[in-house]
């Protein structure tokens, strides 16, 4: 939907809950459920510089406060910062504070004290940060991370109040938002007024086919099935995760935008749920809101990512800590040490990533078979790490942790060759001399004339270990 208008301003409806409001000075969106950068590619629109978000922040299944990729958008090919502009979201005060601290931790990451407050030992906590804080965004003069304040301005707005979003400039008018209830909200431009309801009225669904066959539990068997490959800027895939299969005891691996579609297309339930591992929280691999279920799921993480998760929960939900634990039940993982899920011994490791992550080291046994699965978590390339290691960035310790991982015994690797400055390289893994095949992830972006034992990963495709 697009509305005419006496000036050059538009309003076009994206989806259920979210509208993009378009004038020369910038572009303002409304509502920001799951994925909705996405669409705004795939409908060739211009991207916002301001999101406007209402007073519940979820939906049945989803949460409408998926600020990170739009702000990612903005931060890294806008290039915001470059030109001296912050992103900019409109909220109510109390959720202000929480959309801060949401951004904070996806963004910048949990600081060495606060992983060791959650309970992760001190030495690996000062360790974690030296890498996050190695990938973090910094002023070029002082090398110092940009804390989030200085890349998002956060504007109170309560019910009956207005904020200049853009001020007058030479012939332009000036741009209003107006808060007119909890979903409610008039944007002012000239002489245009364009009334703005982000009430649900119909399902929110994603902009790109999710295809599933329905899932039948082989006993005796290990699987996994590609719940998404890509991540949160390809308009035409899902984001990252899986189902696993042991044995017929089902476990997720990390809570991608649009699980319940998933779920509902496989023909499982989240009661059938064993657990879910959460890798990060990253946008792209966990919607909060999508992993709350009436009966609490077993999720599986180390202390750090499991307070940062809680820290979304507070956020999207508006609730205290100690109501967002109750949210789930929460099993520790502490990497380097296996740890028995539905049967497998999972040996987790702290992938090398913007924020702290999981890949792992899955062995199953089964009805006189075995396998042994390696994903590798959101990850850096080879190269990358060299170069950390050389500046300081990565201990020796973690380098040669990370470039020994995989020894050629393992039956499957997914791994991240998403590519960019925060993942890793398909190259990495051309000399593989292991009997393993290769699912790369993460990225659509791969050459096709690749060894016979290497792929792409397909969303929806099942790959079989035994």
């Amino acid at each position: 939907m697009q509305t005419k208008t006496k000036t050059e301003a538009q309003l076009h409806q994206l989806t259920e809950g979210s509208y993009l409001f378009c004038c020369p000075q910038g572009n303002i969106l409304l509502g920001c459920p799951p994925e909705i950068l996405k669409r705004i590619l795939a409908t060739h629109l211009p991207m916002p510089d301001t999101v406007v978000v209402p007073q519940v922040l979820h939906h049945q299944s989803s949460s409408q406060a998926s600020l990170e990729f739009p702000l990612y958008h903005f931060l890294f090919v806008q290039r915001g910062l470059e030109r001296n502009r912050q992103f900019r979201v409109i909220a109510t005060q109390p959720q202000c504070r929480g959309l801060s601290e949401l951004l904070r931790i996806t963004v910048v990451g949990p600081d060495a004290a606060e992983m060791e407050k959650s309970g992760q030992d001190a030495g690996l906590s000062k360790e974690l940060y030296q890498e996050t804080l190695f990938m973090a965004l910094k002023d070029s003069k002082t090398r110092q991370a940009f804390p989030i304040e200085h890349m998002v301005q956060f504007t109170p707005l309560e019910n009956g109040k207005h904020c200049e979003v853009y001020p007058n400039r030479q012939k332009l008018p000036a741009c209003r938002v107006e808060r007119l209830g909890d979903a409610k909200f008039r944007v002012l431009y000239g002489e245009d007024a364009f009334l703005v309801d982000l009430a649900i009225k119909a399902p929110q669904e994603p902009n790109y086919p999710i295809q599933h066959k329905p899932h039948h539990r082989a006993k005796g068997g290990f699987s996994l099935t590609v719940l998404g490959r890509s991540n949160g800027f390809d308009p035409k895939d899902g984001a990252n995760g899986y189902l696993l299969d042991l044995n017929g005891k089902l476990v997720l691996w990390d809570c991608p935008a649009y699980l319940h579609l998933h779920l509902k297309a496989l023909k499982i339930g989240m009661e059938d749920l064993d657990g879910m591992v959460l890798s990060h929280v990253h946008e792209d691999h966990i919607d909060v809101v999508e992993s709350v279920a009436k009966k609490p799921l077993t999720v599986y993480t180390t202390p750090e990512i499991y307070y940062s998760m809680l820290m979304k929960l507070t956020a999207v939900f508006g609730c205290s800590l100690e109501e967002a634990k109750a949210m789930h039940r929460w099993v520790r993982i502490d990497t380097g040490k296996p740890i028995d899920i539905a049967g497998g011994q999972w040996t987790f490791f702290h992938a090398v990533h913007a924020i702290p992550a999981l890949g792992v080291r899955l062995a199953f046994q089964a009805q006189g078979k075995s396998g042994l699965l390696h994903i590798s978590g959101d990850h850096l390339s080879n190269s990358a790490l060299a170069t950390m290691l050389e500046a300081g960035g990565i201990s020796k310790r973690r380098y040669e942790q990370m470039i020994s991982l995989i020894n050629g015994k393992e039956d499957l690797l997914l791994v991240d060759v998403g590519g960019g400055i925060i993942h890793g390289d398909y190259r990495d893994y051309l000399e593989y001399k292991g009997k393993g095949r290769i699912g790369f992830m993460h990225t659509g972006l791969v050459p096709s004339d690749l060894p016979a034992n290497m792929k792409l990963v397909d969303s929806g495709e099942v790959w079989t270990i035994f």
